[in-house]
């Protein structure tokens, strides 16, 4: 049961979803929709620490084996299978166009293979690879990514300029490691090995995969609570996209004395603190403000409690700010009508 835990959280790298990729016998649009399911018996996984797991995320749908009854669960997965994973992991989401900037860097490397919409699909949602494609998957990387599917890659900065040590191999010097082990292991997604290290530059593993991905699942179900219907979580959305588009684009607020006035004289449902979060940097005579999203990348719902919500949206903020979770606090007594509020209110 230990071994099995520590593998279960520990390796915790990405799943291969596209069952026959780059294996031969594929075509390049081969999408994971488009593969037969499997019975979830591989020959090659009797007797593998997996093999459980792996059958049930056969069974899920959410991966499956080769045509000559294999699974290879030791095979390394590649970037673009990781990123394919995920899609299929998250909430749905409409997005937008990317602008010019993020689809040369991104999108590039993609042009042409089966991966391409995935990436044009998640490149919205803030969830950037940094490598080719093609490449196997590391497991800092998978720490990264599955950090941005959840909406969670600022809990890094609580860990920037830390002492702590957490694993031998990760160093404290090493911030750029730091800001993306650290907050995972946490956040009890990825673990380290028995012998006190993580191994970040570690290949994922098949098996491994699909080990994350319910983990995924469990972390979602664990930061995101609460039943939340779609008209509250339209009604939420809408709150919180008419304010900021108001005073951003329409009003173009930019002093804060200025935007605590338009409050006030309009009576807006919007609390002191909920402008001290997310405008303060009005405050100062220059700044530069990471950019706002747009409320079609992804987001997640939370119901924390009675009357209180919670609304996280993950999205690329341009060049300068790259890829960013931002949280919103809102309060309804029918579900109907919402309140902007601060996090503590």
């Amino acid at each position: 049961m230990t071994t099995g835990r520590w593998v279960l959280t520990v390796a915790l790298s990405v799943t291969w979803l596209l069952s026959g990729l780059g294996a031969g016998g594929q075509t390049a649009e081969a999408r994971i929709s488009d593969l037969a399911a499997s019975s979830g018996t591989f020959v090659d996984t009797e007797r593998h620490w997996a093999k459980k797991e792996i059958a049930e995320a056969v069974s899920a749908r959410w991966v499956q084996g080769f045509p000559d009854g294999t699974f290879r669960p030791e095979t390394p997965v590649s970037q673009e299978q990781f990123m394919a994973l995920v899609e299929r992991m998250l909430p749905p989401f409409n997005g937008h166009e990317a602008d010019d900037f993020a689809q040369d860097l991104y999108l590039k490397p993609v042009k042409g293979r089966w991966s391409e919409k995935t990436y044009k699909h998640l490149l919205p949602a803030g969830i950037l690879p940094s490598g080719k494609p093609e490449e196997p998957l590391t497991r800092v990387e998978a720490a990264r990514l599955t950090l941005a599917a959840l909406g969670k890659q600022s809990e890094g900065e609580k860990y920037r300029g830390t002492t702590s040590r957490f694993f031998s191999d990760v160093s404290v010097d090493n911030e750029h490691q730091v800001v993306m082990v650290y907050p995972i292991y946490k956040l009890g997604v990825m673990a380290g090995y028995p012998d006190g290290t993580f191994r970040p530059n570690d290949k994922v593993s098949r098996a491994q995969a699909v080990v994350l991905l319910n983990r995924i699942r469990e972390a979602q179900e664990e930061l995101y609570p609460g039943k939340v219907t779609e008209a509250e979580r339209q009604a939420m959305t809408k709150a919180v996209d008419s304010f900021v588009t108001t005073v951003m684009d329409k009003e173009k607020i930019r002093r804060y004395d200025d935007l605590v006035s338009y409050v006030q004289k309009n009576k807006l449902p919007v609390s002191e603190k909920f402008l001290q979060e997310h405008f303060s940097f009005m405050k100062y005579d220059v700044y530069d403000f990471i950019r706002f999203p747009r409320f079609d990348e992804l987001i997640y719902y939370a119901k924390i409690s009675e009357g209180k919500y919670r609304m996280t949206v993950q999205y690329y903020s341009g060049e300068l700010g790259g890829s960013v979770d931002r949280t919103f606090y809102l309060a309804s007594a029918d579900g109907k009508d919402f309140r902007l509020i601060g996090k503590d209110e």
